[in-house]
């Protein structure tokens, strides 16, 4: 591990580069490398020449133009600056770039090479930092390497290319390479498994290894270089790094030629047929880049090698054709040897793609066993953006130096990973799927369609746990669903009619109470429905963030159930109603309930299939404990009630005098309450249920963060997603009022087109559009009154800077190390958080619409809109119809502010279903490239391109 003295001069380096005018830290470790093989060059050289001398031997001739003698890094020490960047720019450099036509191994790696130093004097500071690297002492070179691969991969540029070092480890750990294997990456980015590789195969078989035991292949020419580099930091003479592009050149030549291959490809992807090579289609034919590089390891493998593999957990999951095509073959032709699954923030900040490591071997006679399944949890480091590590230096990675107690466990499974990895053929055989490892027999897999997925494994055991304690919901009840669609019906019949018949419960009339029976619509004809409701069902809505499940009273009995309603009917009493409705009010019941279509749905026979854990104890207990539950609920709403009616009495009829003491009366209750609701355990619940859902997401997060350290990151976030969606909205309101000529708005065009837009641009953003919306009188969307400054410079405006200003502190490295420090700077966070979002309650009167369905009204002169409220925490979102002036977009998202004005949010924001994650998110464009838009989700930092995005706002930013 290198010291500090040398991580803060290479730190030093990095600043000097910064401020000499190069920031693109991928840039930066290029111009390194440059350099570096110019002094490695020359240390060779060196070597030789002494070699030489004590041999009393004759020097050979030099091999390459750069080691000639005005040439060399030992002269150019000695060159005043201006001298050096002249020889440095207009001789080496065109040398460099021909340097692989007489050394085959390096052949196309300096083609493209360019030399941006802008400066002498900057040139000068690097050659001097890097000659003040003992390269020849033993690891320290390749250990400086890495620790700048590290800060490129921090700093969130070019993650892809870089693979954490404790996992690469564990990658090593596990395959255990050999001395005499010939080990594979064939995207092999920055050589990071390699290295490990060959540091194992050194550190444990005390043998140097050949030239030919490692290669890789890439098709990136930068990362050729770097990992040359890296490799020949870390003593390996003759890297064999080579250009190809691993899915598209055929691999004949390389076909069954590996015992052994470690790789981390890209998670996603897609090719056209015709330009994935031909022998990975006879494999499997598909598009999927993921599931190519399986393909692909399969073929680099000699019958008996080994491979470790990081794939997205979607290819041990996916239902398509070829997902469980190639998983198939792999159990029934070759044997899967374990699955490891990682936590979803270890790659982070590049991605928070969830992954595992797949390790198998290739067989020509028989295929899997069993497979071995471990889920880690906790990797030694922080799963933030930030990845810190949680525990001292001995006691990280996959073989530290100390021992972990059970608490340091819990921070760190990977020697654990290790330990029960040696014990899958003996103990490990007898743990449960509950259990963090344990195995599931080839029969199971191939009974589950295939499916390689650690939890589909642990929700079927809990299932069947479940079931031993539990009864199947269709086995005491009918269930079926509403059939009276709402064209069928027409308005309310007078109250006195008493044909209640005829009545229909619409899923819309349920709420937290009962709507009166004469308030419901009739049906138009007096068609006989399949069923009619009776007393005692239980009803809820089928499409709905909540459902309002309900026991009907007797007055119910006989109305026809509208379409949307799901009823059960409860033919036995295993447990009482109350305690039923209580259940599926759970989110443990929705977990259960299967969902399909585009807009879920319950399905009725996947509702029926749901256990309800059975409950001891008296019914009337029971009912007792549910109605004591639900007083805690009756008394929030009479506190709603409470506020509310204080609000409206300050309007009454009196004087000026009166008004302002009931303004102050209905203040100083509302401030009690607040006060006394923050001290209860969730305070945020509010924020949860009622505001746009990216924020929504956010805060649920941060209420069910359970550590300091998962807390403060929570709150980060949280922070972040209600900045950018205040963003969002400013942008629409300047967008639809043809205001996005604001100064402010001109800065964020700009980032946007360059390298992307920092908060600080989105807070600039909202201040100026609610300033230029009070000043003009625009009060449709709140932003306005929300962005003014309140007494003593208080208010939303302030802070969000302070919050930009702390963030931003955190994200740079000056964050919190310590248990303490973690508080303190919490508590001011979520201080500043709190406040933050209560000042921004206008967001829960304007929902965010996304809109499905179109529909002209000839008999009103209107357009009928059908669409799902984006508001809440949860994604099955509420239906909504509502009526407008104008046309909408097919597929757009719009905020239907009080006065029911839609104010479209696209391009700032859309709805997209996230493919990583597999559920609807919300992006918005973080930068623009040259040919699409880069977006990011709200609340998860998930990325995604869109053209669409790019061709509507690349016009709006060049204008």
């Amino acid at each position: 591990m290198l010291s500090r003295e040398l991580q803060s001069k290479i730190d030093r380096l990095w600043d000097t580069f910064w401020s000499g005018g190069l920031s693109n830290p991928l840039e930066i470790l290029e111009q390194i490398t440059y350099l570096l093989f110019l002094r490695m060059l020359d240390v060779r050289r060196t070597s030789q020449e002494r070699d030489a001398a004590s041999a009393g031997a004759p020097v050979d001739s030099v091999s390459t133009p750069l080691l000639n003698e005005r040439l060399r890094w030992s002269r150019l020490l000695d060159e005043a600056p201006q001298h050096m960047f002249a020889t440095v720019r207009d001789e080496i450099f065109p040398l460099l770039r021909t340097y692989g036509n007489d050394n085959p191994e390096f052949l196309g790696h300096f083609a493209d090479a360019r030399f941006s130093i802008p400066t002498p004097g900057l040139l000068a500071k690097v050659v001097d930092t890097l000659e003040g690297v003992p390269l020849d002492a033993v690891g320290i070179g390749g250990d400086v390497y890495e620790y700048m691969l590290g800060k490129v991969a921090n700093a969130g540029h070019n993650g892809q290319f870089w693979t954490p070092r404790h996992i690469t480890q564990l990658m090593v750990e596990l395959t255990a390479p050999q001395p005499g294997e010939i080990i594979c990456d064939p995207a092999c980015g920055g050589a990071g498994l390699l290295v490990a590789a060959a540091e194992y195969v050194n550190r444990n078989r005390h043998e140097q290894a050949g030239e030919a035991t490692f290669q890789g292949f890439d098709f990136d020419t930068t990362m050729l270089r770097i990992g040359s580099m890296n490799m020949w930091l870390h003593g390996v003479q003759s890297p064999d790094i080579r250009y190809r592009d691993s899915l598209a050149q055929n691999t004949v030549e390389d076909s069954g030629r590996y015992s052994l291959v470690l790789t981390n490809p890209p998670f996603a992807g897609s090719l056209d047929y015709d330009a994935a090579a031909d022998d990975l289609q006879r494999v499997i034919q598909t598009k999927k880049t993921e599931l190519l590089f399986v393909a692909l390891v399969l073929q680099l493998l000699k019958p008996g090698g080994r491979a470790a593999v990081i794939v997205p957990d979607g290819v041990l999951f996916g239902s398509t054709k070829a997902h469980k095509e190639l998983r198939k073959i792999l159990v029934e032709d070759h044997r899967i040897d374990a699955l490891v699954k990682l936590p979803s923030g270890v790659f982070r900040p590049y991605t928070g793609v969830s992954t595992s490591i797949l390790f198998l071997t290739k067989t020509s006679d028989r295929g899997t066993d069993s497979v071995w399944f471990y889920d880690v949890t906790a990797d030694g480091w922080s799963l933030d953006d930030r990845r810190t590590p949680l525990l001292s230096p001995e006691k990280l990675g996959p073989t530290p130096s100390e021992r972990l107690d059970r608490s340091e466990h819990a921070k760190n499974n990977l020697p654990d990973v290790v330990s029960r990895w040696l014990l899958r053929h003996t103990s490990e055989r007898g743990r449960r799927p509950s259990e963090q490892s344990f195995l599931v027999s080839k029969k199971e897999i191939a009974k589950s369609d295939y499916n390689l997925s650690l939890n589909y494994y642990r929700q079927a055991h809990e299932t069947k746990e479940l079931a031993r304690d539990s009864v199947r919901l269709g086995d005491f009840a009918e269930i079926y669903g509403g059939s009276v669609a709402a064209r069928e019906t027409g308005p309310a019949a007078p109250s006195g009619d008493p044909d209640v018949r005829r009545r229909v419960l619409q899923p819309s009339l349920l709420a937290s109470h009962l709507c009166p029976v004469e308030t419901f619509p009739v049906r138009k004809d007096r068609r006989e429905p399949r069923w009619r409701l009776r007393e005692g069902d239980i009803v809820g809505r089928d499409l709905a963030n909540v459902r309002h499940w309900t026991i009907l009273p007797a007055e119910y009995e006989g109305v026809q159930p509208g379409q949307g309603l799901i009823v059960i009917r409860p033919l036995e009493n295993p447990v009482p109603s109350e305690y039923l409705v209580t259940y599926l009010s759970s989110p443990q019941a929705e977990q259960q309930i299967q969902l399909y279509d585009v807009i879920p749905r319950i399905r009725r026979a996947a509702l029926a299939d749901i256990r309800i854990p059975i409950c001891e104890g008296d019914f009337e207990e029971v009912r007792t404990s549910i109605a004591r539950l639900a007083e805690g609920q009756i008394e929030s709403e009479k506190i709603r009630d409470q506020l509310r009616t204080a609000r409206l009495r300050i309007f009454e009829k009196g004087s000026s005098n009166e008004r302002r003491a009931r303004l102050e009366e209905a203040a100083e209750l509302s401030s009690l309450i607040a006060q006394n609701l923050r001290k209860q355990s969730e305070p945020y619940r509010i924020f949860q249920e009622t505001y746009p859902y990216g924020i929504a997401r956010a805060v649920r997060k941060f209420r069910h963060s359970t550590s300091h350290t998962e807390k403060h990151e929570a709150a980060l976030q949280c922070v972040e997603s209600l900045i950018l969606s205040l963003g969002i909205v400013a942008h629409a309101i300047a967008a639809n009022r043809g205001r996005q000529n604001l100064p402010e708005i001109v800065q964020w065009k700009q980032a946007v087109g360059g390298g992307g837009v920092a908060l600080g641009h989105w807070v600039a953003v909202i201040r100026a559009v609610g300033a230029d919306a009070k000043e003009i009188g625009d009060p449709a969307s709140g932003l306005a009154e929300a962005a003014t400054q309140k007494k003593g410079k208080k208010g939303l405006m302030a802070d969000l800077s302070a919050l930009v200003t702390l963030r931003n502190k955190i994200r740079h490295g000056a964050g919190p190390r310590t248990r303490a420090e973690f508080d303190r700077s919490l508590e001011k966070l979520e201080r500043l958080m709190f406040s933050s979002l209560s000042w921004c309650t206008f967001l829960a009167r304007a929902r965010w619409v996304h809109m499905d369905r179109l529909r002209w009204l000839p008999e009103v002169g209107k357009f009928e809109v059908s669409g799902l409220v984006l508001m809440g925490d949860h994604p099955d979102f509420e239906p909504i119809t509502f009526q407008t002036d104008v046309p909408l977009v097919d597929g757009s998202l719009y905020m239907l502010t009080p006065q029911n004005e839609p104010i479209q949010l696209s391009p700032f924001c859309l709805l997209e279903d996230c493919p990583t994650c597999l559920a609807p998110e919300l992006y918005y464009p973080d930068r623009l490239t040259a040919s699409t838009a880069l977006l990011k989700s709200l609340d998860r930092g998930h990325e995604l391109e869109s053209d669409s995005v790019y061709a509507s706002l690349q016009p709006w930013t060049q204008a």
